[in-house]
């Protein structure tokens, strides 16, 4: 079996893709046309120029996708072994977005103020959060939806905004209660070591 073997059946587009390996690559292709086979067959072709699984890192949307990634690489892998077995120290990280942040967060657990173990709040926690916030903030959550709140926190989150800058840039009331309201989430949210979808995005940054 050749050295190269792996790279039967890729069309020309998708070897090319594959075997670049010098400088930045963006590839743009439409559904059903072989994304995923590219990054596959285009780790192993790392491992196979020497590049060790470790320092390989792809990253995408889903659990599901990262799970299919991963077995798709490892089954790549052990089917079509480096010359050089030493290259191979374990499998690269395949894994979603939101767990690499995780990742990232519980390394450097300490630059936030948080355990290495802190807490991530799923959806209830969050609006159970905005509620508790919106009464220490002396607003009422019968006036003022918890549900809205945590999409404007989040919106605003997603913008690169911070409690401070979205009170400093407020347009409107519901602007103003939002940052209010949000300020004390944090607090909540410090309280208890915790942090919710969002942070785990936005506090790798």
């Amino acid at each position: 079996m050749s050295d190269n073997s792996y790279l039967t059946g890729l069309n020309q587009p998708q070897l090319t893709a594959v075997t670049t390996i010098s400088g930045p690559l963006l590839i743009l292709a439409g559904a059903g046309s072989g994304k995923t086979r590219v990054i596959t067959h285009r780790i192993v072709h790392l491992i196979h120029q020497g590049i060790a699984p470790k320092n390989i890192l792809a990253v995408t949307f889903t659990n599901k996708a990262a799970k299919e990634m991963r077995n798709r690489v490892e089954k790549l892998v052990h089917e079509f072994p480096p010359i050089d077995r030493a290259v191979i120290d374990g499998m690269p990280i395949v894994t979603t977005f939101h767990a690499l942040g995780v990742r990232i967060l519980r390394e450097n657990h300490d630059v936030l103020g948080l355990r290495k173990h802190f807490s991530i709040y799923d959806r209830s926690d969050s609006l159970r959060a905005i509620k508790q916030a919106l009464e220490l903030a002396n607003y009422n959550p019968k006036e003022f939806e918890p549900r809205k709140i945590l999409s404007r926190i989040s919106r605003a989150k997603g913008d690169a905004k911070t409690p401070t800058k979205l009170k400093a840039q407020a347009s409107s009331f519901i602007d103003q209660v939002t940052a209010e309201v949000w300020l004390k989430y944090e607090e909540i949210m410090y309280s208890e070591q915790a942090l919710d979808f969002d942070d785990l995005l936005i506090k790798t940054l």
